[in-house]
């Protein structure tokens, strides 16, 4: 029996390490191998149907991580993904804040807003309680080049981590 144990043992905590240290992708130190930085943070975009300026927030987070993987264009180097899964290379999360439960603090955000790490890119505190609402940014929607190199600062200080 203690044999039998100590055998999966053997070949379970060898798979288990070395998911553990490839992450999910595969490809090394948090799994998003790539040519900014090898960990790369979480991302979410929060918006829902109503609002006018998530659609122009998501084309503009898309380019914003093309650029930052250096890619060529047309969303082949970015994966968008549903809530809660997770890929290689330069991903972001399309949550629909309307489809959220009723107590997530998530729903308290203004839309469109991009959280990294569950942390707002252009500084806005955590909201005290779920109330949703659209977002005006000066100036309009921030753009590619904007979004990408708060990114970077972000990534680069290390301010992303938990």
């Amino acid at each position: 029996m203690a044999f039998a144990m100590l055998r999966r043992w053997c070949v379970v905590l060898p798979v288990f390490l070395a998911a553990c240290a490839s992450g999910p992708g595969g490809s090394g130190a948090g799994g998003q191998g790539g040519k900014m930085d090898e960990v790369r943070p979480v991302i979410e975009l929060l918006g829902f149907d109503g609002c006018p300026n998530t659609p122009k927030m998501r084309a503009e987070l898309v380019a914003a991580l093309e650029l930052l993987d250096g890619g060529s264009g047309g969303g082949g180097g970015v994966r968008r993904l549903e809530a809660g899964a997770t890929g290689g290379g330069w991903t972001f999360a399309d949550i629909d804040q309307e489809a959220l439960p009723a107590g997530d603090i998530r729903r308290g955000y203004p839309t469109p807003t991009v959280l990294v790490n569950g942390r707002d890119l252009f500084g806005l505190p955590v909201p005290e309680g779920p109330a949703m609402g659209c977002r005006m940014y000066p100036g309009g929607v921030p753009g590619a080049g904007e979004i990408a190199e708060r990114l970077r600062g972000v990534v680069a200080s290390g301010r992303w981590k938990k």
